[in-house]
C-alpha cells in the first residue's frame, strides 16, 4: 500500500495539469524528480492490481476499440481508493471496457472535464511503474451520455516509447507515419486520421532523467458517430502538417 500511495502522488504532483502545465519548466522538473523518486521506491514489474481491466474473454488484449463489446464490470480494488494503482501491461487501463464506475472506485483523484459538448472526461493521474519504458501523465477517458466510453487520451512523458508503440499497434491498429523531428502514429478512416500518438523529443533532454527523454501525446477514439479526432488533436495534428512533419506519402 504505500507503494501504491507513492506512486500516486508522484503522478498526481508531477503530471496531473498535463498537458497544460507540462510546458512549464518548473513543473517539468518536478515530474523528473518525481519519477526518480518512483524508481527508488517502486521496483520494476510490479503485479498489477485487482482493479486491471481485462476485458471479457480478452486476457491477452485483442482489438477492443474496433469492435464494441458488451462492457463487464471490471475487479475492484480491495478497500477505498486510497491509494493510484500501478498498472503492470498498458491495456488495463488502456481499455475501452472502462466505465466511470472502475474509474471512481480505482483512483482517490479523479476530475471532470468537457470535449466537443458531447462528451464528458474523467481525467486521472497515472504512472504505469518505474521502468525505463513506463509512462507518466495525465490519462482522460470520454463517455457519451450513455456512460459509453468513446474516447481515451494520455499526455506525458517516457523514457522509451517502443512499448507502448508495440501495444498500439498490435491492439489498435496504429501504423507509423513518414516523419521529422519524433515519431508519428496513426490510425485512418476515409484517409483521415482518427487517432494519434505523437511521440517528440524533450525541449531539454537531461541523461539523469531518462523517464523524461520523450514527450507523449495520445488520443484513441471507437469507431461510432463520435469517430473523429478531438478540435485539440486537430489542431495539432494539421500544425504538423503545414510545418512539414509529416503528410509525404
Amino acid at each position: 500500500m504505500f507503494r501504491r500511495t507513492v506512486m500516486f502522488w508522484v503522478a498526481a504532483a508531477a503530471s496531473f495539469g498535463v498537458p497544460y502545465s507540462y510546458y512549464n519548466p518548473t513543473v517539468r522538473e518536478t515530474a523528473s524528480s518525481y519519477w526518480n523518486k518512483a524508481s527508488e521506491l517502486v521496483p520494476s514489474g510490479e503485479t498489477a492490481p485487482a482493479a486491471s481491466i481485462a476485458g471479457e474473454g480478452n486476457a491477452e488484449g485483442q482489438n477492443l476499440v474496433s469492435v464494441p463489446k458488451t462492457q463487464t464490470a471490471p475487479a475492484k480494488p480491495l478497500g477505498p481508493p486510497s491509494a493510484a494503482p500501478v498498472f503492470q501491461q498498458f491495456d488495463h487501463f488502456i481499455n475501452f471496457n472502462a466505465n466511470p464506475r472502475w474509474i471512481m472506485e480505482t483512483w482517490p483523484r479523479v476530475s471532470t472535464t468537457l470535449s466537443d459538448v458531447q462528451l464528458e472526461g474523467l481525467r486521472v493521474p497515472l504512472v504505469s511503474g518505474s521502468r525505463i519504458d513506463d509512462i507518466a501523465g495525465s490519462l482522460t477517458y470520454y463517455f457519451d451520455k450513455d456512460k459509453v466510453l468513446q474516447r481515451i487520451t494520455f499526455h506525458g512523458t517516457t523514457g522509451d516509447e517502443r512499448r507502448l508503440v508495440a501495444m498500439l499497434t498490435q491492439h489498435y491498429k496504429f501504423e507509423s507515419e513518414p516523419s521529422v523531428a519524433g515519431s508519428l502514429y496513426m490510425v485512418k478512416w476515409n484517409g483521415e486520421p482518427v487517432s494519434v500518438l505523437r511521440v517528440e523529443p524533450a525541449a531539454v533532454i537531461n541523461q539523469n532523467l531518462p523517464h523524461t527523454r520523450l514527450k507523449i501525446d495520445l488520443e484513441i477514439n471507437r469507431p461510432s458517430r463520435y469517430y473523429s479526432l478531438s478540435p485539440e488533436m486537430a489542431k495539432l495534428v494539421d500544425r504538423d502538417k503545414h510545418a512539414g512533419r509529416w503528410g509525404f506519402k
